[in-house]
């Protein structure tokens, strides 16, 4: 059973354990019924704020999974502006060190972090939408925790997105 996740924040080495008690409900439900949808070819469209972002979630397993969030662009309408990449794991530091060494510029000295874990890499298109770090902290904790909870894993790669809303 999950109690806690470490997160990690690679942009200040900011190591802090959150439970499932202090992730936005209203955030937790809506995300939830996109994670399946995440994990196709096309990724999920969440829309707020009057912009759209997509969801996209690769090499998910039940050890855990990597999900880039990214801004979706008006013009051209088929750009992407990557604001948020996270890896979150729950047996080794296998997707912790592919997020770590995927970082562009200085490399974080970080190189044991406690499991289960949450690690977050600001991306260079945050440029595009500064005020997406407002909820995209909260979204990440409620994407990892969906992600690690086994039960969640097994409803996800069982049933089709609209059996989960």
């Amino acid at each position: 059973m999950l109690n806690e996740i470490h997160h990690v924040s690679l942009h200040d080495g900011y190591i802090e354990p959150y439970g499932f008690e202090s992730l936005p409900d209203e955030m937790f439900k809506h995300l939830f019924s996109l994670f399946a949808q995440s994990t196709n070819a096309d990724g999920a469209e969440l829309s707020f704020s009057d912009k759209a972002y997509e969801i996209k979630t690769e090499s998910y397993k039940s050890e855990g999974g990597i999900t880039t969030i990214s801004l979706k662009m008006r013009y051209p309408s088929w750009a992407k502006a990557p604001l948020l990449t996270l890896g979150y794991g729950r047996r080794n530091l296998n997707i912790f060190r592919t997020i770590r060494d995927g970082k562009l510029g200085e490399k974080c000295a970080i190189e044991q972090v406690p499991i289960p874990y949450l690690v977050t890499r600001v991306e260079p298109g945050i440029i595009m939408d500064k005020q997406s770090l407002a909820w995209l902290t909260p979204c990440a904790r409620c994407l990892a925790w969906m992600g690690l909870d086994v039960k969640n894993y097994l409803a996800f790669m069982h049933k089709k997105p609209q059996e989960l809303e």
